[in-house]
């Protein structure tokens, strides 16, 4: 199996960096931005010299509907033969947590898709600070 995080400006290189900072690089990991000068054409072309026609893929994107994300479904629909998978969304928590292990617990494409989303929605989470719940006084003779 195969990932390929795609985004748009260095969204993909940006995890690259955070990913090795954190854990050093991952097997079978790689890293396409979707930069200003790139037209729609030249991500297919990256995404068609990246993928490994005989592994399952999964495209991780940073945005739903943005070009990478559409390219990516373009890959899957013009290969229909190959076991493709697309998500979105996600976050380096989460492609650590998935990838950082290896895919070995992963038969096909869609089991490591929902792993991963599953693995992104567990890991959101808002600091807050508790406040001491009020306590009622009440005054021993009834006022």
């Amino acid at each position: 199996m195969q990932i390929i995080v795609t985004g748009h400006g260095h969204f993909a290189s940006g995890i690259e960096s955070t990913v090795k900072l954190l854990a050093g690089s991952i097997k079978d990991v790689s890293y396409i931005d979707f930069t200003g000068e790139m037209s729609e054409k030249d991500l297919a072309e990256k995404f068609k010299k990246q993928a490994v026609k005989d592994k399952q893929t999964l495209f991780f994107c940073d945005l739903l509907g943005g070009t990478p994300f559409k390219q990516a479904v373009m890959y899957k629909v013009n290969n229909p033969t190959y076991d493709v998978e697309v998500i979105c969304g996600c976050n380096v928590g989460s492609l650590l947590e998935i990838a950082l292990p290896g895919f070995s617990n992963y038969k096909v494409t869609n089991d490591l898709a929902k792993a991963i989303i599953d693995s992104s929605k567990a890991g959101i989470r808002q600091f807050g600070v508790r406040k001491p719940g009020l306590t009622e006084t009440t005054d021993d003779d009834g006022i």
